[in-house]
Formats: structure tokens, C-alpha cells, sequence
């Protein structure tokens, strides 16, 4: 059991690395050569990508930081479908009174590539808000219930047209979302309540990640989508 519990820690870990990959900053240093951190919000996830290189930049860092989530989940899959599963060692042998099942594995996963991106450890943890690489584990966790979160983002983008508020209301709605598209338990295993509270747990991250964003909504001074950011011209 021990060399179990080594593989599921390395994962743990993997998917901290994972989110980690600074892709913000990396596009906004081939694309402009800035560090994207000292423009606009000052972080480095998609929108600010948006407001200060391109459009065009920013979904490519969306996307990519979506890769970096359901990667990180889609390898812990695999170890679930194919290893040895030990719940961290918390089977009834070893007189812990829960077990941790395999929902717990995947989300745990989830939740430090969410860390991993707003704390990177290649760029002294300053990092993004987290809600894409969110997205993306939710795909590598129950691509079913990810692809019901982007038919709800889309639209409710276009009608707020202000990216935190979208993200926020569907990071506060993908738990139950995540419960109600259960599948078969032995695949996508959403009927966990461990995988449940973790989720709950990475959904309050992404919330006081965004926590200067929810003082500009309630002030009325958010910014929209479209808005962009002056860089100087020596800068670029």
C-alpha cells in the first residue's frame, strides 16, 4: 500500500506542477515581450491576456490553461481506471473510520492545478484567478457535465459581458452540476461526497481569487469585455 500512496501523492503534486505553467506570461512575453503581470489587473489568466496583447492571445491562454486542468485530472484518471487505488490509505484495515475514494483523488488533482495556477512556483507564485484551469479539470473529471458549464458560460458571457461575473456564477453552479451529470459511478465517480467538498472547497479558492473582483462589482466599476490596456510603446 505504501508505494500506492507515493504514486497518489506524486500526482497530487503533478497537478500542482501542471497548473503551474505560467502560459500568460509566457504568451505575453513571445507576443509583446512584457511581463503580462505588470499590466491591467496584474495577473496573468486569459482576460488580462485579452485586455492587454489580443483577443486572439487571450483564448489561446484559455485554452491552453484548460489543457493544463484536464491533463493533470485525465493522468489521475488513469492511474484510478488502471492502478491500484489505496485511498490514501484509509481503508478500514488501517482503522481510519472513512474511506477516501477515488472522487476525492480526481478533485483533490483538480484543486492544486486551480492552486497551482493562481500560486506558480516558476514566476514567485503570482499567478491568475484560476477559472479556466478550473474548467479544464472539470473536463478531465466529467467531460459530460464540462460541456454543460460551457453551453451555460457562452451565452451568460455574451450577456453579462463581464468575464469575473460569468466565471463566478458558474464556478458557484459546477459542483451541482458535477452531482446532477453523475453518469455511471464507476467512471466518472460524481457520486463521491469527498469529490462533492473539494469541489466546494475549490469553488471558495476561485472566489477569494476574485475577491478585488467581486468589491469592482459590487461597486459598479468592473470592467467589460472589449476594454483594453495602453501599453507604452518602449514596453513592446
Amino acid at each position: 500500500m505504501a508505494i500506492e500512496i507515493l504514486y497518489e501523492i506524486l500526482l497530487v503534486v503533478l497537478g500542482y506542477l501542471f497548473g503551474s505553467i505560467p502560459v500568460g506570461y509566457i504568451v505575453g512575453k513571445v507576443s509583446k515581450g512584457i511581463d503580462i503581470r505588470d499590466y491591467g489587473s496584474g495577473n496573468m489568466g486569459a482576460t488580462n491576456v485579452m485586455r492587454t496583447v489580443s483577443n486572439k492571445a487571450g483564448y489561446l491562454t484559455m485554452g491552453l490553461d484548460m489543457v493544463k486542468g484536464a491533463t493533470a485530472v485525465f493522468l489521475a484518471r488513469i492511474y484510478v481506471w488502471f492502478g491500484t487505488y489505496s485511498g490514501f490509505g484509509t481503508d478500514s484495515e488501517a482503522g481510519f473510520p472513512y474511506y477516501l475514494d477515488e472522487g476525492f483523488l480526481l478533485t483533490l488533482v483538480a484543486f492544486m492545478t486551480v492552486v497551482g495556477h493562481a500560486l506558480p512556483v516558476w514566476v514567485k507564485f503570482k499567478g491568475g484567478k484560476s477559472a479556466a484551469v478550473g474548467s479544464g479539470a472539470i473536463l478531465g473529471i466529467n467531460p459530460i457535465a464540462w460541456v454543460f458549464v460551457m453551453l451555460l458560460w457562452f451565452p451568460l458571457l455574451k450577456f453579462t459581458k463581464i468575464m469575473s461575473l460569468s466565471n463566478l456564477i458558474m464556478a458557484a453552479i459546477s459542483p451541482v452540476i458535477y452531482w446532477i451529470f453523475a453518469g455511471n459511478e464507476s467512471w466518472f465517480f460524481n457520486g463521491s461526497l469527498w469529490a462533492l467538498i473539494v469541489s466546494c472547497v475549490m469553488v471558495a479558492f476561485i472566489f477569494w481569487r476574485h475577491r478585488v473582483n467581486i468589491k469592482s462589482l459590487l461597486k459598479g466599476t468592473e470592467r467589460k469585455m472589449g476594454e483594453k490596456v495602453e501599453i507604452p510603446q518602449e514596453s513592446t
